[in-house]
């Protein structure tokens, strides 16, 4: 193992920890914040290149899954359900397949897949994991093409505007979208992004930096 490897994993187990502290002590705003900026490292790991990643297919695929956890663990925290999907206890035992990645050859314990990356910036994020990444998005995150390829050609699109009177003008605001694997029954929380609306979301930027969601309960009707 690397010296760059070792301190990377040591890095996400330090921040697996703390968000399962803040989760424990109740302080689920920092929990969240935690939980989404490590999964996004790690969702960008999972999806390097060959050639910018010192870890094996299998090993990316059982990072991305991790991912998958940690927003799993999120969304738990922000339902209005009283009954959550993914508990801290399932959180918890992810803790040393992550320190472990490199020597993990069982099953993964929970039945997910890794989730597409959404390219996503929050104000400050990489200063709260004190990772370094060079302008063109560090270690795993491939070419910029590689995400164009992974957006579906569909997406329902939220605007929220404001009226500003002394200008007499009706400004955007902030964005949102869903997904179409997304669109099902039931309760979902979307991210608020900063304008202007990109529709093509090659670039997106969270609004603020504190979780700031479109809460939607969505029912489906057929005709």
């Amino acid at each position: 193992m690397s010296e760059v490897t070792r301190s990377l994993l040591q890095r996400w187990g330090a921040s697996l920890r703390r968000g399962a502290d803040f989760d424990s002590w109740g302080q689920l705003v920092e929990a969240i914040d935690e939980y989404q900026i490590l999964a996004r490292h790690l969702q960008k790991e999972a999806q390097a290149q060959h050639n910018n990643s010192e870890f094996t297919e299998e090993q990316k695929k059982t990072i991305g899954k991790i991912a998958t956890c940690l927003e799993l663990r999120s969304a738990a925290l922000q339902s209005t359900q009283s009954q959550e999907e993914f508990k801290l206890e399932d959180l918890k035992k992810l803790e040393p397949i992550l320190k472990n990645i490199l020597t993990y050859n069982k099953e993964f314990p929970f039945d997910v897949q890794p989730i597409p990356l959404r390219r996503i910036l929050a104000p400050g994020e990489e200063e709260n994991l004190e990772f370094e990444e060079d302008e063109e998005g560090g270690a795993g995150a491939g070419p910029p093409d590689s995400f164009s390829a992974r957006v579906p050609g569909a997406a329902i699109f939220f605007e929220f505007k404001h009226y500003k009177p002394k200008k007499r003008f009706t400004s955007t605001k902030c964005f949102a979208f869903m997904e179409m694997d997304e669109i099902k029954p039931g309760p979902i929380v979307i991210e608020l992004y900063k304008k202007p609306t990109d529709f093509k979301r090659k670039k997106l930027q969270l609004l603020t930096k504190k979780p700031l969601y479109l809460h939607l309960h969505q029912t489906l009707h057929k005709e």
